[in-house]
């Protein structure tokens, strides 16, 4: 009991040395490591005993909490408080892929590959993959989801065909549309690397 009390009392000692001002920008760390434990807020709220409108409010940076709610949060995600104040990165903040380490999966009926970049998990609000897209437009080409889709061509040719227009992109052109919008894409030519993104935000 006496090395938890101590154990506490240092915590406490140390969230008192950072900055209080810091505590009113903690939103994104404290959303980031929530999703990171696939937490929703009413389960934080119910671990910390704490309101879910206002734990909504702090990840907003709405309202800065007190160095108590910092610990009690710390406690319920099982945390360094110095993690929520952006003194410590957990390593799976951080993803990077080498080009070594690329593995490319590919459909060989349809004709087309791609290389995954982003880390595997529901939790992420971003997907970011390297196409080289099949010579011509079939079913296996139809796409159509929620969020952003952002294209830039890496390499080669490609067209983006819409329902009532298509768009030809050489290396270095950018592309943004809403992913609601049906659309396929297509390679001209003989090679095409694409890296796309999709933001589910």
């Amino acid at each position: 009991m006496a090395m938890i009390k101590k154990t506490s009392l240092l915590a406490r000692q140390r969230v008192e040395e950072i900055d209080t001002a810091a505590a009113g920008r903690i939103g994104a760390r404290l959303r980031s490591s929530r999703r990171q434990k696939n937490m929703t807020l009413d389960e934080l709220a119910e671990a910390t005993g704490l309101n879910k409108g206002f734990l909504s409010r702090i990840e907003k940076d709405a309202k800065a909490p007190s160095i108590a709610t910092v610990m009690k949060l710390s406690r319920a995600l099982d945390i360094p408080v110095a993690r929520l104040f952006g003194e410590q990165i957990d390593d799976s903040d951080i993803h990077l892929i080498r080009t070594a380490n690329h593995k490319p999966e590919d459909d060989p009926i349809n004709g087309y590959s791609f290389v995954p970049l982003s880390p595997a998990g529901s939790d992420r609000r971003n997907e970011a993959f390297l196409m080289t897209p099949p010579r011509h437009f079939s079913e296996a080409t139809h796409a159509e989801h929620a969020g952003e889709e952002m294209l830039y061509v890496l390499s080669g040719r490609i067209e983006v065909k819409f329902v009532d227009r298509s768009v030809a992109m050489s290396a270095g052109d950018y592309l943004q549309f809403p992913g609601h919008l049906v659309h396929h894409v297509r390679r001209i030519g003989a090679n095409a690397t694409v890296l796309i993104v999709i933001s589910r935000d």
